[in-house]
């Protein structure tokens, strides 16, 4: 038999190993508020990543703005320029409009050629034979007989697999 004071040094000794097991482990484990600190940090990046995308989105149309406005400048002074040295050029033979003119008008209809005002696409792109003919887009299109008729057929005692 073991003596006592055996005993209560290996009691001592399993003590201390299973406390300092028990400390690590509660090291490793986050506890709650660790997660919630860090799912809040987590959050506030991703907010500061969206708001800084939506403020590159908004300085990249911004500037496109600029762009298509100073393009369009650049076109009328261009535009200018050749009827100018068309008109020097020409003698003043050629007509031609006014930029500021051409460029600020306003499509309407009058400027749509009159073939093309009033064309209605197609609506039914089947060949019939007769108005009252089923069309392509109809769900019965090329049937030859109502479905019903079919699963009649199939259905017929001779038909039925009776093996099973």
């Amino acid at each position: 038999m073991p003596s006592a004071a055996i005993l209560i040094a290996t009691a001592l000794l399993g003590i201390g190993v299973g406390l300092g097991c028990g400390w690590l482990l509660g090291i490793r484990k986050k506890s709650k508020r660790d997660v919630i600190i860090d799912l809040e940090s987590r959050l506030e990046r991703a907010q500061e990543s969206r708001a800084d995308y939506e403020a590159d989105v908004a300085e990249h149309f911004a500037k496109t703005a600029r762009l298509l406005g100073r393009m369009t400048e650049d076109y009328r002074e261009v535009y200018t320029h050749l009827a100018a040295g068309a008109e020097n050029l020409c003698d003043g033979d050629i007509d031609i409009p006014n930029a500021k003119t051409l460029l600020d008008t306003v499509s309407s209809s009058q400027d749509i050629p009159g073939n093309l005002v009033d064309v209605i696409p197609p609506l039914d792109y089947a060949p019939r034979k007769s108005p009252d003919e089923k069309g392509q887009l109809s769900e019965t299109f090329g049937l030859d007989k109502p479905a019903s008729e079919d699963i009649d057929r199939l259905m017929e005692p001779d038909r039925l697999d009776r093996s099973a």
